[in-house]
């Protein structure tokens, strides 16, 4: 099993995603899931590597955390609007192999300091390439496609930091199997989402 199989069924030409007034297919969801998820292998993320997802609102989030579990990867989603010194200490509790940004976090990570992050070997930017972060269209362009790495329901998948408001916000673990539990729950409920609804964002996810 993988939780990143969740999109597999979808009509091709249904509609995945819609922001700031751009469609996004199952069908090109599914495509550009499988290519990052080459590019991610391509930076050397495997089987349990961290991959810190400090983004907004934006089809990147979804592509990056479903191609970070079809690798058997943990997908680490950190608030984009967080101060420099708390991603800092999120991210050196978690230790990502790699992090990708985009515009709404670019200016509160460049107040992060590398050399506080050992972990970190590649920075991928919703926003293009720099001297020393890659572009996420550009990985998205040149990395092969990949299939999903099967997984045990017991496997980590994310590490999601709480609200810390009875102390200091900790990474609680949720396996595919705790994930899927929680969609099957919601599925089974009278009145539950069905293909016809469109979920709005508002908080960062």
């Amino acid at each position: 099993m993988n939780l990143a199989h969740i999109i597999d069924d979808h009509d091709t030409d249904s509609t995945a995603l819609i922001a700031r007034g751009r469609t996004t297919t199952y069908g090109q969801l599914r495509d550009q899931v499988d290519r990052f998820r080459g590019g991610l292998a391509s930076l050397g993320v495997g089987d349990g590597d961290r991959v810190a997802l400090v983004l907004g609102n934006a089809p990147q989030f979804v592509v990056s955390y479903l191609a970070t579990l079809g690798l058997g990867a943990v997908a680490v989603p950190l608030n984009p609007t967080s101060p420099g010194p708390e991603l800092e200490a999120e991210l050196a509790v978690v230790g990502p192999k790699v992090v990708v940004i985009d515009k709404t976090s670019a200016v509160n990570w460049s107040h992060v300091d590398p050399a506080l992050l050992p972990t970190v070997d590649a920075v991928v930017s919703a926003e293009g390439s720099s001297d020393d972060v890659i572009g996420y269209d550009d990985l998205l362009a040149s990395a092969e496609a990949r299939g999903i790495v099967d997984v045990d329901p017991s496997h980590l998948a994310v590490l999601m930091f709480t609200s810390g408001t009875a102390g200091a916000p900790r990474a609680a673990m949720l396996t595919h199997g705790n994930l899927l539990a929680n969609l099957d729950q919601s599925l089974s409920a009278e009145g539950h989402i069905d293909a016809d609804d469109v979920i709005y964002g508002v908080l960062p996810l």
